[in-house]
């Protein structure tokens, strides 16, 4: 079954004449068009099928002026302008060109490159220009406080315990308890001894 579209399509092929124009290629350099009898000389022997048009150097559209007045801005062509055969290769939608380097122009620009990031962390580290902390790192007394937290033995400590500062540890020992803080308890003690319950 036709379509509509098909049925139509069918129907003009049939009632329009449409005139038809066979080529051939008489020598290497020509073709002949038997219609009107014309001698169309080859612009590339090469390639016959392009006939007399004279094909332009491709220039890829990317590389092109992109700040320049097109007729076409967005694809960078003006109107008429003559295209490349391979006219699809060279303009705005093809794959993006890469222009290589040669391998030590790719070497001498990675060594700047590092050289410059490296220097820069020895210029830090050489002039201490890294601020220090504003405040001491947190530590726990006692191994982190793993018995305190829960831990049954020393094979368990190190999942329980909260990061200690051990340098700080074995350089400083721990705090020993206030001597005011003893003596008053003890004054308290005696100055209340009525009421505290031994």
């Amino acid at each position: 079954m036709l379509s509509r579209v098909g049925l139509n399509t069918w129907k003009c092929a049939n009632r329009c004449a449409i005139p038809r124009t066979f080529r051939s290629i008489t020598t290497k350099t020509t073709i002949t068009e038997h219609t009107t009898g014309r001698v169309i000389k080859l612009t590339d022997p090469d390639q016959p099928e392009m006939g007399d048009y004279e094909n332009v150097e491709g220039v890829l559209s990317q590389d092109r002026d992109p700040y320049a007045k097109y007729d076409d801005q967005q694809n960078r062509r003006n109107f008429n302008e003559p295209l490349n055969v391979d006219a699809d290769m060279y303009d705005m939608w093809s794959p993006d060109y890469f222009n290589f380097v040669s391998d030590g122009t790719a070497v001498k620009h990675n060594a700047i490159f590092f050289s410059l990031v490296f220097g820069f962390g020895a210029l830090i580290w050489y002039f201490q220009l890294n601020p220090e902390k504003p405040a001491m790192p947190r530590s726990y007394p006692f191994g982190g406080l793993a018995k305190e937290l829960g831990s049954g033995e020393e094979k368990t400590d190190f999942f329980y315990r909260v990061r200690p500062d051990l340098s700080a540890e074995s350089e400083l020992g721990f705090l020993p308890k206030e001597s005011d803080v003893e003596k008053n308890k003890e004054e308290y003690t005696k100055a209340n001894a009525d009421f505290i319950q031994a």
